[in-house]
């Protein structure tokens, strides 16, 4: 604990590292540039190999920090590191700001306000500029696609942002680019801690599912994209739609989607894993029971999820034998 203060922070800034020293000290001073510094910050550590604890103990006394954790052994999970700084947050609002990425100094001032003026939303969420290790935006990369006739704000509630935002890919895909309501956060257990890849997606699904959300279209987060990040190589090894099914038979249930609607959903994550690279053989069975439970399961055949089965075999290189 780095200080005693009766004062209730109206943000806690949750920065959870693991070998990030080239971009450790750039996210730190992001976070205290911000034009809005009614915060407080809770430096994690997750037993790095690298000089990253000797970054964050230069930090230690700062009159923002409340908190600097360093793990003597490492936790195995991003998820396991975000519990433990939610459950040490205060504020009524918190921000899990990665530690390999960045964000211009106007990203809580723009999105907090936002919140205090919804108070049924659980969650405000901005782009990204995606910039490489060295901090170049990397040009032609648009991972936000707003539109010039999009409006800048908009206020989803939990159906519509789900079927929007999440149902086919994660929307809020770096947790860098969102604040969200302390109060409402889901509880981070041992389905987000065993999940390498899709952890996050669940976690703003579950999130999504508890009130309304608020879209920034404007950019205000730097998402930086380098070698040392899991999700390539977990994706490599078909985690992403391993994973994935759990989460999106989780939304599909939510929204009561029909049995048609399910199946237009199937065939288009199933055009999806055709165009996959490679996917690993321990994927496979778990692959086919989470598509075959988006197409409710063995007791309801139909033509078209006969045909969307045949058509996954054949993906997965199966043999199954359909009624």
């Amino acid at each position: 604990m780095q200080f005693e203060s009766t004062h209730a922070p109206l943000v806690s800034v949750v920065i959870p590292n693991y070998n990030h020293a080239p971009y450790l000290q750039e996210r730190i001073e992001s976070v205290f540039g911000q034009e809005m510094d009614d915060m407080e910050v809770i430096l994690l550590d997750d037993c790095s190999t690298d000089s990253s604890r000797e970054i964050i103990e230069r930090y230690r006394g700062h009159d923002k920090v409340s908190h600097i954790v360093c793990n003597d052994s490492n936790s195995g999970s991003t998820f396991a590191q975000w519990k433990r700084g939610i459950g040490l947050a205060r504020g009524k609002y918190v921000w899990i700001a990665e530690s390999d990425d960045s964000a211009d100094a106007g990203f809580l001032s723009v999105l907090v306000p936002l919140l205090e003026a919804h108070q049924k939303a659980v969650v405000a969420y901005c782009g990204s500029h995606i910039i490489d290790a060295s901090g170049s935006v990397i040009q032609g990369a648009d991972w936000d696609r707003m539109g010039k006739k999009a409006p800048r704000v908009e206020l989803l509630d939990p159906h519509t942002m789900i079927r929007r935002n999440l149902l086919m890919n994660n929307g809020i895909y770096n947790a860098s680019m969102a604040v969200f309501r302390r109060e409402t956060a889901p509880a981070i257990d041992s389905r987000l801690t065993s999940m390498r890849f899709c952890g996050d997606w669940w976690f703003w699904a579950e999130l999504a599912m508890r009130g309304d959300a608020i879209r920034l279209r404007e950019r205000h987060n730097y998402f930086r994209q380098h070698s040392r990040k899991v999700s390539p190589s977990a994706s490599k090894e078909g985690l992403t739609y391993r994973e994935g099914f759990t989460v999106i038979n989780a939304m599909a249930d939510f929204l009561d989607l029909s049995q048609r609607q399910r199946e237009v959903l199937a065939g288009r994550t199933l055009k999806r894993l055709k165009r996959f690279p490679a996917l690993s053989p321990r994927c496979n069975v778990e692959i086919r029971s989470g598509f075959e439970r988006l197409l409710r399961g063995d007791g309801w055949r139909s033509p078209v999820k006969l045909r969307l089965l045949y058509e996954l075999d054949k993906v997965m290189n199966f043999s199954h034998l359909h009624d």
